[in-house]
């Protein structure tokens, strides 16, 4: 054992970078089938080249190390799925050795783990009532969940898990290990299976209370005070190995404990209702096991059937957990990880699993980190080495098992699942939404983790995470739909120390007027709208189902200009910043092009600033020759070179320099339909004769009724004659007038 070696200066310690054995980049690719083979299973590429001297005793002890481990959480994770708990054992013998001909990560552990034996205890739980018929149906899960990844992986479908958003997940994981940790509670107070949950105890069968056994109320809490105090433990360079085996250790101590406490001669079913009584693991059938697909019976199916939604989300997450972590050591220590590979290799670690009976398996994040502390280098040490000490262990060690006790094995669960608890990344979240700039996003994270975190408390694994991944999905189709639309505006920057002749349109940058903060310690200078000119940025995709929502924004946006502004106020050009458009369809473009025509037939500019790969071919082949049409004559060259806002500003300028004809305004005429409306809906009787100069109470109505009153005897009803549409509801100014003057007959 590698930290036992180290411990009491038998071996020398591994070293503390280890170059990997799978090299960082392709090898030179062969034609053929030897090409397929080396992309299907790359021990054929990297076996041959192993460095005997150098790598095999780093391996082995490594192997030897991962083995010890291993077999402690492996019990434990079979008591939480609630099978045999040697099918945990047996889930670690054939799947390590699989892995190590698909998969490409070198520190990967294959072997059980608690959020997906978590997922599989619902799943057979629901399907299976006692230990043995769960213990029969969990290979046809395996093999379901081994299919599916293998599938997904000769499908190229490694993208959908994308669609599990990290708060969604990590509400669901919360959730499940609050659940996982609770359950675990009543076992441990020695209360007898048939009470249930420590929630069903409290809230309807309190006087159960009375009947905790005290010897294992006392064990747990030794063995729970253990496993907290073990990475202290780690710390004392003599105590190290009481930290790194804290399972293995545990389990020993324990089963000392109860061959000597329990008393002898007694049966485990007399064990169970004595009161000084431990309840241990028992008998457990010696040997490996035999090598067997499942069979399925006459009423399999069905029970398969209702099964695959479950295999689903446990594949789902167990490639998402698996991927993330070999991803990670494959960044940090430079070799590639390829999503087919990790697919076909998980995958068929499963199907091989359901050989022998396993539950479902995915690589351990916490044991890839003790390979790589290890040195091992090579999937050999990882993998394969494991597996064969785990058979040694199955098939000479298995009767050591009888005394370990139950409560042990669920205080690992405990501990265990406590780690997976993430109430931190909901307070980052939290964090994340009181900023004023990111709020609104920041909240919709918030809301998706707790609709993942109380709907898995509430209606379990598999609901709870459908429903917060359809709020996922439901809030990336809102925030396509309504993407936000930022107003620019320009913040003047400070003089460029070095630059004595800076230009001045170098002095400034545009910058979202509604999200200015004061930032690096310096207040922000102050920042300005660009007089007669609108700039605005539209961050998001701009297609079909988006576009009226600019054109609705765009009208507003100008009509709020118009009022708030002086008389002689001239609204000269709109410049769209494309800077954060990805694509255009075919909607959009059309969409475009007409609101160029129409600004320009206003004589008012639209142009289109920023553009990029893409989008800006778009632009120049479809709207190029419109916004050329639109400027005068001696301008049209220029466009061509314009692509920044800056640039743009300058051509509006000169444009309207070179423009006789003053820009016709935006005229606000809907709104006496809906000022009829109110003003019956207020029952308001008008006098006889006209209203135009008299102001009625009717908020934000800036148009209302010079009507007629014309009674109607059944109805009560008001007509209003035909020039009263464009009355004002305020009292009529000369800016008014003016603007009615230059509006065209139709605005008229």
């Amino acid at each position: 054992l590698a930290p036992l070696g180290d411990a009491v200066g038998l071996m020398p310690p591994p070293p503390v970078h280890v170059e990997p054995l799978m090299p960082a980049g392709p090898r030179q690719r062969r034609g053929g089938a030897m090409a397929f083979l080396l992309d299907i299973a790359p021990i054929f590429g990297w076996l041959r080249d192993y460095p005997v001297r150098s790598a095999l005793a780093h391996d082995i002890s490594g192997g030897v190390t991962l083995g010890c481990i291993l077999i402690g959480q492996s019990l434990a994770h079979a008591k939480l799925c609630g099978v045999e708990l040697i099918i945990g054992p047996y889930s670690c013998m054939l799947g390590p050795v699989l892995y190590a001909v698909f998969g490409t990560c070198i520190h990967s552990s294959i072997g059980t783990g608690a959020l997906i034996c978590l997922l599989v205890g619902e799943v057979l739980v629901e399907h299976g009532d006692s230990v043995e018929e769960r213990s029969r149906i969990a290979p046809f899960l395996t093999i379901l969940v081994g299919v599916i990844l293998t599938l997904m992986g000769v499908c190229r479908l490694s993208g959908l898990v994308r669609f599990l958003s990290r708060p969604a997940l990590s509400g669901f994981i919360t959730a499940s290990a609050l659940l996982a940790m609770l359950s675990q509670v009543s076992p441990m107070l020695g209360l007898p299976d048939s009470a249930g949950s420590i929630q069903k105890v409290l809230l309807h069968q309190p006087e159960r209370l009375l009947a905790v056994k005290w010897p294992t109320l006392l064990l747990s809490a030794v063995a729970t005070g253990y496993l907290l105090s073990a990475k202290r433990l780690k710390q004392h360079p003599r105590l190290k190995p009481l930290g790194d085996f804290k399972e293995l250790v545990l389990l020993g101590l324990g089963a000392a404990f109860c061959a000597a406490w329990d008393p002898p001669g007694l049966s485990q079913a007399e064990c169970v209702e004595h009161p000084l009584c431990v309840k241990v693991v028992g008998r457990i059938e010696p040997g490996l096991p035999h090598a067997h697909w499942p069979r399925v019976g006459a009423g399999d199916w069905g029970l398969i059937h209702s099964m695959l939604p479950g295999a689903c989300l446990v594949a789902l997450v167990a490639f998402l957990t698996s991927f993330a972590g070999a991803k990670k050591f494959g960044l940090e220590d430079g070799y590639q990880i390829k999503p087919f590979n990790e697919l076909i290799a998980i995958g068929m670690c499963n199907v091989g699993g359901a050989l022998l009976g396993a539950v479902p398996t995915s690589i351990g994040n916490t044991r890839m980190g003790i390979a790589r502390q290890c040195g091992v280098q090579s999937q050999l040490g990882a993998n394969v080495f494991v597996s064969i000490f785990i058979a040694l262990a199955v098939q000479f060690f298995t009767p050591c098992l009888f005394y370990i006790p139950m409560c042990a094995l669920n205080a690992i669960i405990l501990i265990g699942s406590s780690h997976m608890l993430e109430f931190a990344h909901a307070g980052y979240l939290l964090e994340f939404a009181r900023h004023k700039e990111f709020g609104r996003d920041g909240r919709m994270d918030v809301l998706v983790w707790i609709v993942g975190f109380v709907s898995t408390l509430f209606l379990g694994a598999f609901k709870g995470i459908i429903s917060a991944v359809v709020l996922s999905l439901l809030i990336i189709v809102l925030q396509v739909v309504n993407p936000h639309i930022a107003l620019l505006g320009r913040q003047q920057e400070p003089p460029q120390s070095g630059v004595p002749h800076q230009p001045p349109r170098f002095r400034h940058r545009w910058v979202n007027m509604r999200g200015q903060r004061a930032s690096g310690g310096l207040v922000a200078t102050a920042v300005e709208e660009e007089p007669g000119v609108l700039v605005f940025r539209f961050e998001g995709p701009l297609f079909y189902a988006n576009v009226d929502q600019l054109q609705e924004w765009l009208e507003a946006e100008e009509l709020r200009r118009i009022e708030e502004s002086p008389v002689d106020y001239e609204f000269k050009a709109i410049i769209f910043s494309a800077i954060a458009v990805p694509f255009l369809d075919t909607t959009a473009i059309g969409a475009l092009q007409t609101m160029i025509r129409s600004y320009a037939d206003r004589n008012v500019l639209f142009l289109i600033a920023n553009t990029f790969a893409n989008t800006r071919r778009i632009v120049a082949e479809t709207l190029g020759a419109d916004q050329r049409r639109a400027l005068r004559e001696d301008l049209r060259p220029r466009l061509a070179s314009c692509t920044t806002v800056d640039d743009f500003v300058e051509l509006v300028h000169a444009n309207r320099a070179l423009s006789k004809e003053r820009p016709r305004p935006l005229i606000r005429t809907t709104s006496s339909l809906l000022s009829l409306a109110s003003l019956a809906s207020l029952n308001a009787t008008p006098p006889k004769g006209t209203l135009a100069d008299r102001q009625w109470p009717l908020q934000r109505r800036p148009f209302s009724l010079a009507c007629d009153r014309t009674p109607d005897a059944e109805m009560g009803r008001f007509t209003a004659s035909t020039p009263a549409l464009l009355s004002l509801a305020r009292p009529i100014t000369p800016r008014d007038r003016a603007a009615a003057g230059r509006a065209r007959p139709f605005d008229r």
